[in-house]
């Protein structure tokens, strides 16, 4: 098994013109994709908040949030995204991958699109 990168285009969603292409490491362990703060900036992306993360090595830290728009082999969604500081890693967390509609696939190093899934309140 082994780790792998996509090529993920991440825009502003109130000026989709302003965005950028980033290599993201998929990683279903991380909640939330972390983008460097530095591309966040380019495309003109202000933090909403702030939240608490807890990290491999088991320290806690806090770090800024927004809303993007991604987009990876043609599907966009919005989502929620971790200002990375300098020197943290470029990840694609797991509530992306879901959204994206994604599964992985390690041994192959790849990501397999699949259809989400869906409880109907009529099913009930």
């Amino acid at each position: 098994m082994g780790l792998f990168e996509v090529e993920v285009t991440i825009s502003n969603p109130a000026a989709r013109e302003r965005s950028a292409t980033a290599k993201l490491l998929v990683d279903t362990g991380a909640t939330l994709p972390w983008i460097p703060r530095s591309t966040l900036e380019f495309i003109g992306i202000a933090p909403l908040g702030r939240r608490g993360f807890l990290l491999a090595d088991g320290r806690r830290v806090e770090r800024e949030t927004g809303n993007v728009i991604l987009t990876l082999d043609g599907v966009t969604i919005g989502a929620t995204v971790v200002f990375a500081e300098a020197g943290e890693g470029s990840v694609l967390g797991a509530t992306a991958l879901e959204a994206l509609g994604v599964a992985v696939d390690p041994l192959e190093r790849r990501l397999l699109h699949r259809d989400l899934m869906a409880m109907p309140a009529a099913a009930f």
